[in-house]
């Protein structure tokens, strides 16, 4: 006989898992107050509603999260990791965006970025990256 679990399962509907995480991150959705782990957490329940979305409603149109500004996505990838020069400096990440222009393709940022938990994370050589710009809508014409 199949278990209630393996049933949901079979049926495309949540696992009991990903469920009891949903209402934790409700949670700390509502309670979070440092703004890092207030976007770690979003990220971490727009993947979780993205996975029961491919399971369950593969033959609809995928749902995207409303943006209140003009944006724009694209692949980048890291090509080098640039130690900093003194120890009171941090290390910096240089990545490059394969869509720009030539003279303008790399850029280089501080590595420390945040995890899906809100804590701190540095990136390796060859991560794969997704860049959004964001523009402010009176900007654009």
């Amino acid at each position: 006989m199949q278990s209630l679990a393996n049933r949901r399962a079979s049926t495309n509907l949540m696992t009991s898992e990903e469920r009891e995480r949903m209402n934790s991150l409700c949670v700390g959705i509502q309670e979070e107050t440092d703004y890092n782990k207030f976007a770690a957490l979003l990220h971490e329940m727009s993947n979780l509603i993205a996975r029961k979305e491919q399971r369950r409603f593969e033959h609809h149109a995928r749902l995207v999260w409303q943006k209140n500004r003009p944006w724009k996505t694209v692949p980048a990838v890291v090509t080098k990791i640039v130690k900093a020069d003194f120890d009171d400096q941090p290390a910096k990440v240089e990545i490059s965006i394969s869509e720009a222009d030539d003279l303008f393709r790399e850029i280089r940022i501080e590595n420390n970025f945040t995890d899906i938990d809100g804590g701190g994370v540095a990136l390796t050589n060859g991560a794969r990256l997704n860049v959004t710009f964001e523009a402010e809508i009176q900007k654009t014409g």
